[in-house]
């Protein structure tokens, strides 16, 4: 036999040696681990849920000494809330490869998704054990001791957190931080670790809340109104948790409505409403039936996209799915009425709130939003209409007088818009909206005094309103009292820094105390903010021109 010949069939054992060696899993059985968690019965699951955990299953079985797989199965089971399959098959996982954190972080995932908190801090030990600068591992066991007021432990594993560079911990760690120093009531140290913080997360709320509970511990009241007025400016509500590949994998594989949705609302108080949608969509898909899961995305929708035609577009269309799939529950509609009208909608969108708000008319809360949308949509006579049959049947509502002399104040019926306005901040002295308005009312009228006394209770109820401080600095500007107009106005452009009006009221008070410079700087900022604005360019011409208003 020559040498060709003998390379050939060389080759061809080789191959048929790779081939054997590739379908020995498939030709010959494979011996699965006792504990092997058996397939569920799928019968009654969604497709999607079916095609997942089968072919979960069938890798696992092909591949029983694969801690990945294992592990994979483990994530598909308890993201789909089969805690006893998940747990099976983590348990396999470890014995696999015992030296990887991940599968014991994944138990600990799982035991605190069960709510056994034992085991969950037992696991989150071992975790750390094997990676010791794992950010969510870290976090969650100081959580789990400052739960159980362990505070030197949780205080040691939140300053390792905060410690660790690029992770996303340092924030939530410092903040843990902060908390174990409120729950000792170390006051100063509160202030020591969130004065950095509130400055970095300018953005974020619970730092301020934290400053503002150790100011008032501390008696500096000033500092405390302060921090409430910052807080009160932010956009985030919860501290942001750092990311963690095994949420993000389980809510990835998952089609549990319940989680999705739990996912979706977390990511909507931590500033992601796009995701938080995203998120909600896939939540739908896997129980279109749950009306909780429409009312999410029509007030998330609402909340964050109001301003835009379509995202209104959407809302309406999931709040219709809401309350078809719920007929006897009309909150949810009242709830997204009154989001709708937080920001101006097209006609054609107010149109179809009508519409379905009409489909309610017999209940009582239906003549108030129909007023409003009659209002949006230039009805004064209709909205009229609407908001004296909404007294009738609750006579007692402020916001509907509140409505009423709004529509009085439009028709030059001044007195009567007072009255109304006064009869609403009687039944809710926390209405600081008719507050607001009866100030401006009686601004109008001349009435100074009372107007001031009105802004200044308002102040004490809202120190961040942005208008009220607006309406006292021209109040003070229009009786020539400037000294007292500048800081007004300066306030609540803390709040609002792009309103063209105050910039001018500004502008107006500086010139009257002959700041000329800082004077026209103000009213060049008004003017860039509103182009077309007569006053504030002919009071300019006067500053530059160097004459007198």
């Amino acid at each position: 036999m020559n040498k060709a010949s003998l390379l050939k069939i060389g080759g061809l054992a080789v191959g048929l040696g790779i081939i054997t060696w590739l379908l020995v899993p498939f030709l010959l059985p494979v011996k699965l681990p006792d504990d092997f968690p058996p397939l569920p019965d799928l019968t009654t699951a969604s497709p999607g849920l079916r095609d997942l955990l089968q072919k979960a299953d069938k890798e696992a079985r092909r591949k029983p000494g694969s801690a990945g797989a294992m592990g994979k199965l483990g994530m598909a089971y308890q993201a789909n809330q089969f805690f006893d399959q998940a747990a099976r098959a983590y348990r396999i996982a470890s014995r696999l490869a015992p030296n990887d954190y991940q599968w014991a972080y994944c138990q600990a995932s799982l035991n605190e998704e069960t709510g056994n908190e034992k085991e969950q801090s037992k696991y989150l030990q071992q975790t750390l054990k094997l990676k010791p600068d794992y950010a969510p591992a870290l976090l969650k066991l100081g959580d789990s001791f400052f739960k159980l007021d362990r505070l030197d432990q949780a205080a040691h594993y939140y300053e390792l957190a905060a410690k660790l560079p690029d992770s996303g911990a340092a924030l939530p760690g410092a903040f843990g931080l902060g908390r174990v120093s409120a729950r000792r009531q170390d006051w100063n140290k509160v202030v020591e670790t969130m004065v950095p913080l509130s400055q970095q997360y300018s953005y974020l709320l619970p730092p301020y809340e934290l400053l503002q509970e150790a100011y008032e511990a501390l008696g500096q009241k000033a500092k405390a109104v302060e921090a409430q007025r910052n807080g009160a400016l932010t956009k985030w509500k919860v501290v942001p948790p750092p990311d963690d590949p095994l949420n993000t994998e389980l809510v990835n594989v998952s089609f549990s409505s319940t989680r999705l949705l739990k996912e979706a609302g977390l990511l909507s108080r931590i500033g992601r409403p796009d995701r938080a949608l995203q998120v909600a969509h896939r939540a739908a898909q896997a129980d279109p039936a749950d009306p909780a899961i429409h009312n999410f995305i029509a007030h998330t929708l609402l909340t964050f996209f109001g301003d835009q035609p379509a995202a209104a577009d959407e809302a309406l269309t999931q709040l219709g799915e809401c309350l078809r799939l719920r007929p006897d529950d009309l909150l949810p509609l009242w709830s997204s009425a009154n989001d709708f009208f937080k920001a101006p909608k097209p006609p054609a969108a107010t149109e179809r709130l009508r519409a379905i708000v009409r489909q309610h008319a017999n209940a009582a809360e239906s003549h108030y939003y129909l007023g409003l949308a009659a209002d949006e949509l230039g009805e004064n006579e209709e909205a009229f209409t609407q908001y004296q049959a909404a007294l009738k049947a609750t006579p007692n509502d402020s916001a509907v007088y509140n409505k009423l002399g709004q529509i009085y104040d439009k028709a030059g019926k001044v007195d009567a818009a007072i009255t109304h306005f006064q009869k609403s901040v009687q039944l809710n002295t926390l209405n600081t909206g008719a507050r607001l308005n009866l100030s401006v009312a009686l601004l109008q009228k001349g009435n100074y005094p009372q107007a001031l006394n009105e802004l200044n209770d308002l102040l004490r109820l809202t120190p961040y309103d942005a208008a009220a401080h607006f309406c006292m600095g021209f109040a003070y500007l229009d009786t020539k009292r400037p000294d007292e107009a500048v800081p007004r106005f300066r306030e609540g452009l803390r709040y609002k820094p792009d309103d063209a009006d105050a910039h001018y009221g500004l502008g107006s008070a500086l010139a009257m105390q002959q700041k000329r410079d800082d004077a026209t700087a103000e009213l060049r900022e008004a003017l860039r903010l509103r182009p077309n604005f007569p006053a504030a360019q002919e009071t300019l011409r006067r500053l530059e021109q160097g004459t007198s208003k």
